[in-house]
């Protein structure tokens, strides 16, 4: 073999390592803001996700409150380990699976007086791609439209683009016993653009008419090795089963 095919043999090997490294599965840290209105004043809330090829940890500024008596500020989802781990402060963290989730929503539900979707298969939410195209911090987006079927002036603007490739694990499985509202968004748009063709939205705008409002926008997507300490049980964390919690919490009644 003479020096030019040496040189072409190994332009080609380092192109292709280059180009897999560009559409290898993403391990890094994004961070976003996400805005709401309080009378008539604009509020933002900052989250941060770190994603390896087996965890991801997501984590705010705000603490969430998701159930009577607890909040939460930070959740871990485990693939590796098939669970849950919300963080909810004073060294605890709640270890929940999949299926128990599933069952505490059925059970909140029925309280409710509110049901599971019946007809879980059949499209409701309507969304198609423009062609419209932008790039936002260097990353190629594609505009996916979702339309609010009761409101037909008012549709969400969807920015996705492919060069984020994330791990979703359990949350890109489908998930039962959903009330109807959450099975369609959860089963049916996130399920069918984001989880299975492995589209990341860098920034979500609600549109009426000819305004735009920004309801969320990617503001830093960083690959680094930093997020593989960021997905670990912080240390000196109990964890909490989900049987222990319910007993606690029927104890307090």
């Amino acid at each position: 073999m003479n020096m030019k095919r040496y040189v072409a043999t190994a332009c080609l090997l380092i192109a292709t390592i280059w180009s897999t490294n560009i559409y290898a599965q993403f391990e890094g840290q994004i961070s976003m803001n996400l805005y709401s209105e309080d009378n008539g004043n604009t509020e933002v809330s900052k989250l941060n996700m770190f994603a390896t090829s087996t965890r991801i940890m997501i984590q705010g500024d705000k603490s969430v409150n998701f159930m009577q008596g607890m909040s939460s500020d930070g959740l871990l989802i485990r693939n590796d380990m098939k669970d849950f781990l919300i963080l909810t402060g004073n060294k605890q963290a709640l270890q929940v699976t999949k299926s128990e989730i599933e069952g505490l929503v059925e059970m909140m539900a029925s309280w409710s007086g509110e049901s599971a979707n019946e007809n879980p298969t059949a499209p409701v939410t309507k969304y198609e791609f423009s062609d419209r195209t932008d790039t936002i911090l260097g990353l190629e987006t594609a505009e996916l439209i979702v339309r609010d079927k009761d409101n037909p002036g008012k549709h969400l603007s969807v920015w996705l683009t492919p060069d984020v490739d994330i791990n979703w694990g359990m949350l890109g499985e489908r998930w039962k016993n959903m009330p109807e509202d959450i099975d369609r968004e959860l089963n049916g748009v996130v399920q069918d653009i984001v989880f299975k063709s492995k589209n990341f939205p860098l920034k979500i705008e609600a549109v009426d008419g000819e305004d735009r409002t920004t309801i969320m926008e990617v503001t830093n997507v960083n690959r680094s090795s930093v997020a593989k300490a960021m997905v670990e049980v912080p240390t000196g964390t109990t964890l909490m089963s989900f049987k222990d919690f319910m007993f606690q919490k029927m104890m307090e009644y």
